[in-house]
């Protein structure tokens, strides 16, 4: 049974404004747009480098660069590759709809890449859509990676996602995060609310960080109609 306690501080979050910032990589997606990259134009052997992410050894920036330094393609081909490979979420776009029907903005957080970002909500009819990622940029036939947005908390991550909810849980939002993956781990831990699955759902059961688990973005509409934020 709700405590009072716990009804009144349901009420005093429900009154604030939301805001919904949303990982791309297999969670708007349903593929990973980095690991269609390197499968097809990548060094075969990135899963170890991603692998060293996982364990600690190598940060995610360093990890970024020596994956991306492997790929020869021209952007012309990776966009190419990404409008085919990658679909979205069937269950993201009825949530976007519904979600700015209500006047509540979702911005997308991605530990990624601008130019993979576009190509992919261009085919799905979701551009324009507000975004924050790190770059990609070519010269002299090589991939260089640029992280626009260094953070003064972080040194591990391309770009730090908890950053700018950090920002918004000033400004006065409720802040709701969703994500699936390492690179979501830091907003996780900064969000009002987050919604996890796969990698960082495992992760947030075992550090302890309170987290909704979900499977679709209907899962998380449902949720936010039974905290009554909705």
């Amino acid at each position: 049974m709700e405590t009072l306690k716990k009804k009144k501080e349901r009420l005093t979050l429900s009154k604030a404004p939301l805001l919904i910032a949303c990982d791309f990589d297999g969670t708007v997606t349903q593929q990973d747009t980095l690991v269609e990259i390197l499968n097809k134009y990548g060094s075969p052997r990135w899963h170890e480098v991603q692998e060293r992410v996982v364990t600690g050894e190598l940060s995610i920036r360093e990890a970024l660069q020596m994956e991306m330094s492997s790929v020869r393609a021209t952007e012309k081909e990776l966009k190419e590759l990404l409008a085919d490979r990658i679909k979205v979420e069937p269950s993201f776009p009825p949530f976007l709809h519904s979600m700015r029907a209500q006047g509540i903005p979702i911005v997308l957080l991605t530990g990624g890449f601008d130019l993979c970002v576009e190509p992919v909500l261009v085919k799905a009819g979701l551009w324009p859509l507000p975004y924050l990622s790190n770059r990609l940029r070519r010269t002299n036939g090589t991939w260089q990676v640029e992280f626009p947005y260094p953070s003064l908390h972080c040194a591990e991550c391309g770009h730090c996602k908890a950053d700018p909810i950090r920002t918004w849980n000033a400004q006065g939002y409720t802040t709701i995060f969703v994500g699936n993956g390492v690179t979501d781990r830091c907003a996780a831990q900064a969000a009002t609310l987050t919604f996890a699955k796969d990698e960082l759902g495992q992760w947030c059961r075992k550090q302890k960080i309170p987290a909704v688990l979900f499977q679709t973005f209907s899962d998380i509409q449902k949720e936010l109609i039974r905290r009554e934020w909705l």
